[in-house]
């Protein structure tokens, strides 16, 4: 297990703050010391100012999603990281554990399940601190060398006295007479010395001879002349091309386009007269989506029984009042103003937030499956069937749009 980061301090990043407190009262029973976020970047800034030993994660974030900030914390920080999201499919645990994940809790959870995990990687962190600290380096093993002459000393009882070098004047070893020691020396009598022989006088060196090199001829260096180029004998005089007249050329017949002479044509059927159009009534006013069978009349949208107050988003089907939370009336209406036409996930993504005419907000792919899940849930409360569907239609592969108007 790597080294946990930092004091004993937790960040949370979540953008619900019924769910942002309830974490916050668990980990500060466990002893942290926590700090807030509520969106991506600045989860990452307050693990990088606090170096955290805990960092608690949701998936569904505005700013940048949990996955993508798990790949980024991983970058400079050893924190332990555990995702809380109510995203509980395979695919989506698999890809918090790939993105840096320690583990992974899905919403709803247990409170006591969260503060036992706390624990369990404190515990794993005291045990990691107590095994690095009563750890001892190794000695290092004795080399061949030195357990060589650790065993010759032993053989030999003992250390080895150096001999000492031969004195001035005394005898030294040739190859004719072995070495004797100090000791030998002095107990054989001295010899006696020999009597020194007569050197012969020095001959005169004889001079070697040495034959005079040949005279070598002696090298003129002539000046350098530049060559005088040759001029040609006889130059001709340059003659200007006399022109040759041109023949004649007969003259070309001109193509005169034959006159089409006027022929029968069939005289032409009456055309029937298209009858004028008639104004539509006030309080038959279609909707944008247009030709669409939807009706705007007062800030109220009608379609096939259904009625949706546009300022309010509340929606009636038959007399009944639906029950139906803000983001799926967003979605309700933006279907009803755009008809027959497909809207793509995305699109609906946007309109949810209110960015319904931006682009270049970023959409992942947990905020379309959240699309997917208030469309889901809006149709079980129209009573929508999806084989023959009375008001949402699902354009396989792209998106929905509304259906056909009954």
């Amino acid at each position: 297990m790597a080294a946990v980061s930092g004091s004993r301090t937790a960040v949370i990043a979540e953008d619900d703050p019924d769910v942002r407190d309830l974490i916050q009262v668990v980990l500060s029973q466990s002893g942290f010391f926590v700090v807030l976020a509520d969106d991506g970047p600045s989860a990452i800034e307050a693990v990088r100012r606090h170096d955290p030993m805990l960092t608690t994660l949701d998936v569904n974030m505005p700013g940048m999603d949990g996955f993508a900030v798990a790949k980024e914390l991983r970058e400079f920080s050893h924190t332990y990281l555990i995702f809380i999201t109510s995203l509980a499919e395979e695919v989506d645990i698999i890809r918090g554990f790939e993105a840096g994940a320690d583990d992974y809790l899905v919403k709803p959870f247990r409170p006591r399940e969260l503060r036992a995990r706390a624990d369990s990687m404190l515990r794993r962190a005291s045990y990691a601190q107590a095994a690095a600290a009563e750890a001892e380096p190794e000695p290092e093993p004795e080399s061949w060398a030195a357990k060589a002459a650790r065993e010759f000393r032993e053989q030999m009882g003992g250390g080895l006295e150096p001999i000492a070098p031969p004195e001035p004047g005394s005898p030294v070893a040739s190859p004719s007479q072995p070495y004797v020691g100090k000791r030998a020396r002095r107990a054989d009598p001295a010899p006696a010395p020999q009597q020194a022989q007569p050197v012969p006088p020095p001959q005169p060196a004889q001079p070697t001879y040495q034959p005079e090199p040949a005279p070598q001829p002696a090298y003129e260096q002539q000046p350098y002349q530049q060559p005088v180029p040759q001029q040609p004998a006889y130059e001709p005089a340059y003659q200007q091309p006399v022109q040759q007249p041109v023949p004649p050329q007969p003259a070309q017949p001109v193509y005169q386009q034959p006159v089409q002479q006027p022929g029968y044509q069939q005289p032409l059927a009456p055309q029937p007269v298209a009858p004028a159009a008639q104004p539509v009534a006030h309080h038959d006013v279609l909707a944008p989506g247009g030709g669409d069978g939807v009706v705007e009349q007062g800030g109220q949208l009608y379609f096939n029984g259904l009625s949706v107050d546009v300022g309010s988003g509340i929606a009636t089907l038959g007399g009944r009042r639906l029950d139906l939370s803000r983001p799926e009336s967003d979605l309700l209406v933006s279907l009803l103003r755009t008809g027959r036409r497909v809207r793509s996930k995305a699109d609906l993504v946007l309109a949810m937030r209110g960015h319904e005419y931006v682009t270049s907000h970023f959409v992942n792919e947990a905020d379309k499956r959240q699309v997917e899940h208030h469309i889901g849930t809006l149709r079980r409360k129209l009573g929508d069937d999806g084989a023959t569907p009375t008001f949402i239609e699902t354009v396989k592969g792209v998106g929905f749009r509304l259906a056909t108007a009954v």
